[in-house]
C-alpha cells in the first residue's frame, strides 16, 4: 500500500512569509473581530495550496492517484471555511479595509495563476510568492484599525524584505556550484543601496524600517555566500530578522 503523504505546504518559507506579516498586522492595533477573521481566511487560504497542486498533479501522477480524494475533500473544506471567514470578516469591516482587500488580493491571484501554470518554483513565482504572501496582511491591519495606507505600506515593506531575501538564498545556491560571477557583484552593491535607501526613507516614514532587519540579512549574504549547507542556519537567521520585524512594526505604527 502507497503511504500517504501530508497535505501541510511544503514550503518553509512560506509559513514565515505568511505568519510573521500576520503576526505583525495583528499587533500593529487592537484586534477586532474582522481582523481575527481575515487573518484565520489567509491562513486557510494558504493551507489550501498544497491540496490543489496534488488535485491539479502537479504533485506527480502516483501522489494524484494516493492522495487525490483526501486532497480533493481537505481543498473544499479549506474552500468554503475560508471563503466564508474572509466573506464574514469583510462583510464587518469598514469600507476602507474592503479597498485594501481588493488592492492586496491582486497579488496572491497572480500567485494562483503560476501554481496552475507550474511556475510557482520558479525564481520569479518564489520572489512573487514572498510579495503576494505579506499582502494578505494588509487588510487585517486596516481591519484593526490601522490606517489603509500603513497597513498597505507595511505588507509592501514585508514584501520588499522577503523578496529579496529570496533572491539572496538563491545567490546562495548557486554559489554552491559555481564562482562568483557579474551577476553576484550587482547584486552586492544592488543590496547595499536598496538598505541605505530603505534607511533613508525611513526618517520620513518609519514604517520602511519593517524592511530592514530581511535587507540587512539578505545583503550579508549576497556580500558573503556561505556554504549551501548552511542552509538551515540562514533559516535561523531570516527567522530571527522576521521577529524583529514583528516588534519594529508594533512600534513604528
Amino acid at each position: 500500500m502507497a503511504r500517504r503523504k501530508t497535505l501541510f505546504p511544503r514550503e518553509h518559507g512560506a509559513y514565515a512569509q505568511l505568519g510573521a506579516p500576520l503576526a505583525a498586522a495583528l499587533l500593529m492595533a487592537t484586534p477586532s473581530i474582522p481582523a481575527v477573521c481575515l487573518a484565520l481566511a489567509a491562513i486557510g487560504a494558504f493551507l489550501a495550496n498544497e491540496p490543489l497542486l496534488v488535485v491539479l498533479g502537479h504533485r506527480g501522477p502516483r501522489a494524484k492517484a494516493v492522495d487525490g480524494a483526501r486532497a480533493r475533500r481537505r481543498l473544499a473544506l479549506l474552500a468554503i471555511v475560508s471563503g466564508a471567514l474572509g466573506i464574514a470578516g469583510l462583510a464587518l469591516a469598514s469600507p476602507n479595509t474592503r479597498i485594501v482587500a481588493a488592492v492586496a488580493a491582486v497579488l496572491p491571484l497572480v500567485l494562483v495563476g503560476f501554481a496552475v501554470r507550474r511556475a510557482q518554483h520558479s525564481l520569479v513565482g518564489e520572489v512573487l510568492a514572498a510579495v503576494a504572501l505579506p499582502a494578505l496582511a494588509a487588510p487585517v491591519a486596516a481591519a484593526s484599525g490601522v490606517a489603509p495606507i500603513d497597513a498597505l505600506l507595511a505588507s509592501s515593506a514585508w514584501g520588499l524584505g522577503y523578496g529579496m531575501s529570496v533572491v539572496a538564498v538563491h545567490r546562495v545556491i548557486a554559489r554552491h556550484r559555481t564562482s562568483a560571477g557579474t551577476i553576484d557583484h550587482v547584486l552586492a552593491v544592488s543590496a547595499v543601496l536598496v538598505v541605505a535607501a530603505t534607511a533613508l526613507l525611513a526618517r520620513s516614514l518609519p514604517i520602511a524600517l519593517v524592511a530592514l532587519p530581511l535587507l540587512a540579512v539578505s545583503a550579508v549574504l549576497v556580500w558573503h555566500p556561505p556554504a549551501a549547507r548552511h542552509l538551515r542556519a540562514i533559516g535561523v537567521g531570516l527567522v530571527c530578522a522576521s521577529s524583529a520585524a514583528i516588534a519594529i512594526s508594533a512600534i513604528v505604527v
